[in-house]
């Protein structure tokens, strides 16, 4: 395996959800993991849901973001804060202020996942690529 070098705006481009995802590294480049520069808007959010198969980390580079976390647990992450959410942990999240944040996961996981539900919100393309991926979709985040 060679060493990958990616510099900004580098790396695979997909659109998810009506947000800018950047593939830095996916397991298909020979690593263990995928590394994702996520952009997205004021606003924005996922379902609340569960991966069964992976972690997934989140590293915020800029704006802020809340996390809502199994359990009733509610983080709200600026510039600089991690937040980790194992296998099997259900979680989700919604944009506060526009985000620039490096989204870790496992191997054919969310990264995998993001790239076959790309494009355009299509619900049905959404659970299809869930389903494969082993990821519930929980609905709505917590109040």
């Amino acid at each position: 395996m060679k060493a990958i070098v990616l510099e900004q705006g580098q790396g695979e481009e997909v659109q998810f959800l009506d947000n800018d995802l950047r593939l830095k590294t996916r397991p298909a480049d020979g690593t263990a993991w995928c590394a994702i520069e996520a952009v997205l808007p004021a606003g924005s959010h996922t379902p609340f849901h569960r991966h069964h198969d992976e972690d997934e980390a989140w590293y915020v580079l800029e704006g802020k973001v809340t996390f809502f976390l199994e359990g009733g647990r509610t983080v709200t992450a600026g510039r600089g804060t991690y937040v980790h959410a194992p296998k099997g942990v259900a979680h989700g999240f919604r944009v506060d202020e526009a985000v620039r944040m490096l989204v870790i996961c496992g191997p054919n996981g969310f990264g995998e996942f993001a790239r076959e539900a790309s494009g355009p919100p299509d619900m049905a393309k959404l659970e299809a690529a869930a389903k494969k991926y082993n990821v519930d979709l929980l609905g709505p985040l917590p109040a």
